[in-house]
């Protein structure tokens, strides 16, 4: 049974904002952890497998970083990480005063884990001062953040269910996965048929090579009527391809960017109307990446690698503090069998809602994290 309290906070003075209060690191903590997905998420068994099915079991980092005041940051990274170079970072910080940090551009000796630190270090000195780290970002742009529904490449009879799940938990839309060779205008067409107001959203990952090879099921899925975007759907790198396919497609068109650069050559060959700008970006480099298509007047979504509770709420308050993250985030934590904080993101009618308490405004399940440590 998961806790649904949160502790009390030990703060500075509300005053405490100049260099000779300290908020000095004492130690940071390390925590490898394994969490399964709930079943029926990923692909139809004949579709896979890929990397999608086996991303559950890659090992993730939980982190600790306490501090000489009594308050504790946590973080989590993305999976697959080095531990040797997680754990150097790690040893860089301790003895460190958050207060004398650059939390918007932190200079690691590694990048590898760096925005799970990133927000460690957010969330413990939104708890010291006692604001929540979206204000601590900017301020809030909005208080709630639409997200979808979500699932792998699935056959028709399959994302069925997905969509009926979707549409049990009110939400408006769903993302679903596609390569060349899956029935894709046949799975959107089984999601219309369960409720057409059900927005689909296909990443296909730049797996189609040329316009011509993709045309025809772009302009089967325009003919369904209830596409919200279409992600990578050709060569990420092919963005006069992108052009043409938004010449002929009704289909709103998505580049998935992280580089600001990139995202930059693609606003001026006009390849997109949209971003997915995560979940590669730190919070800092999120909202970057944001204001960057927001001064072309381009909407974004956080995507993400598919988190566990601590992440999803880090790109929560990023996403709150843009006020042009307007399509649905991937903050799916609650599809993992258990998303290692106490009491869940509050999701409801297909938007999660913006903790208001200090830090990300959400407090590590311990004995989650003691049941999906990995050991040895």
């Amino acid at each position: 049974m998961k806790r649904r309290h949160f502790l009390a906070v030990p703060a500075l003075p509300l005053a405490a904002a100049g260099a000779v209060e300290r908020l000095r690191i004492t130690r940071v903590e390390l925590f490898p952890v394994v969490v399964p997905m709930q079943p029926d998420i990923i692909n139809s068994p004949e579709l896979g497998p890929d990397a999608l099915t086996e991303f559950p079991s890659i090992p993730k980092f939980i982190l600790k970083i306490h501090t000489d005041t009594g308050v504790v940051g946590i973080g989590e990274t993305s999976r697959g990480l080095a531990e040797a170079q997680v754990r150097r970072n790690a040893q860089f910080l301790e003895g460190k005063n958050i207060l004398d940090l650059n939390l918007t551009r932190l200079s690691l000796p590694e990048r590898t884990g760096y925005a799970g630190f990133e927000m460690a270090l957010y969330d413990a000195l939104g708890k010291a001062v006692r604001w929540p780290v979206w204000r601590l970002l900017g301020g809030l742009a909005q208080p709630k953040v639409l997200v979808n529904y979500w699932c792998g490449r699935k056959n028709p009879a399959d994302i069925r269910r997905v969509a009926e799940r979707a549409v049990a938990g009110k939400f408006q839309g769903i993302k679903i996965k596609g390569r060349p060779g899956d029935p894709v205008v046949k799975a959107v067409e089984a999601i219309a048929a369960v409720n057409p107001k059900l927005k689909v959203t296909v990443d296909f990952n730049g797996y189609h090579k040329t316009v011509q090879e993709f045309l025809p099921i772009g302009q089967g899925l325009d003919a369904i009527g209830n596409i919200l975007v279409l992600e990578d759907p050709i060569t990420k790198t092919d963005l006069a391809g992108y052009r043409e396919l938004r010449r002929r497609l009704k289909s709103p068109i998505a580049l998935h960017l992280g580089n600001p650069r990139e995202m930059m050559k693609a606003i001026a060959a006009e390849a997109c109307t949209i971003f997915n700008t995560g979940p590669n970006p730190s919070m800092a480099s999120f909202l970057h990446n944001s204001y960057l298509a927001g001064a072309a007047r381009m909407p974004v979504w956080h995507g993400s690698g598919h988190e566990l509770g601590i992440l999803d709420a880090a790109m929560l308050h990023s996403a709150a503090a843009a006020p042009n993250c307007t399509l649905p985030s991937d903050i799916l934590s609650y599809q993992r069998v258990d998303d290692l904080i106490a009491k869940p993101i509050d999701i409801r009618d297909s938007y999660a809602h913006v903790p208001a308490t200090p830090g990300l405004g959400v407090e590590l399940d311990e004995d989650a994290l003691r049941r999906y440590l990995v050991r040895g």
